[in-house]
């Protein structure tokens, strides 16, 4: 049996993921895009959740499914799949989203972004739901903590990590809050929560969302 790793962070960021289609939809609609400084607020913003949701997929497929599958019965092995080909499209969902928010303006067509926002979340919905009840449950029978060091080095390796653990907090419960910090030993937690929070905070003051 392995050493079962604790997912609570993955369900908190999950959380953070649908918030954040929901945070720039939001925007999308209210907005004015005919303002140059709030459009590439907008559009930095978006930058962030893009990439941190890319990177999220991208260390699962390529550190998790792996080594889950390895080990896999032919059955587990059918999710494990799954949730590699459910990345493909959320990718494919995201890549008429990044073109439109690199580009925006006051001719930016809202209602087909906002479409493409509603499909995204219906996707991201879908796979996160399917992940957490089916998946999680078979990675944590074959990945150890010590399988999942690669992973969160990776994870660190991002370019706006540091924003991370803040962003998943903003708008969430308690309880996912207090489980998101808990993730971090405590004498880590002491310098990176404030340092994390503060930069999120400015993060969020200049993009204006």
């Amino acid at each position: 049996m392995a050493d079962k790793v604790d997912f609570t962070i993955n369900s908190n960021m999950h959380s953070a993921f649908l918030r954040e289609v929901d945070r720039l939809q939001k925007a999308v609609e209210t907005v004015d895009l005919s303002d140059s400084a709030l459009a590439a607020g907008l559009a930095r913003r978006y930058v962030f959740f893009s990439h941190t949701l890319h990177a999220h997929h991208e260390g699962e497929d390529t550190f998790l499914w792996p080594l889950a599958l390895a080990k896999a019965t032919p059955q587990e092995a059918v999710i494990l799949n799954a949730m590699a080909a459910e990345h493909e499209a959320l990718a494919t969902a995201l890549t008429g989203l990044d073109s439109q928010f690199a580009q925006l303006s006051a001719d930016s067509d809202v209602a087909r972004m906002s479409g493409g926002l509603d499909r995204l979340r219906a996707i991201l919905t879908g796979h996160c739901a399917h992940e957490e009840r089916d998946a999680v449950p078979v990675v944590q029978k074959y990945v150890t903590r010590e399988d999942l060091k690669a992973f969160m080095a990776f994870t660190r390796e991002q370019p706006d990590s540091t924003l991370v653990l803040a962003w998943v907090c903003d708008g969430a419960t308690p309880a996912q809050i207090d489980s998101t910090w808990a993730m971090l030993p405590g004498f880590v937690r002491v310098f990176v929560k404030p340092m994390s929070t503060r930069k999120y905070a400015k993060f969020t003051a200049e993009c204006g969302v």
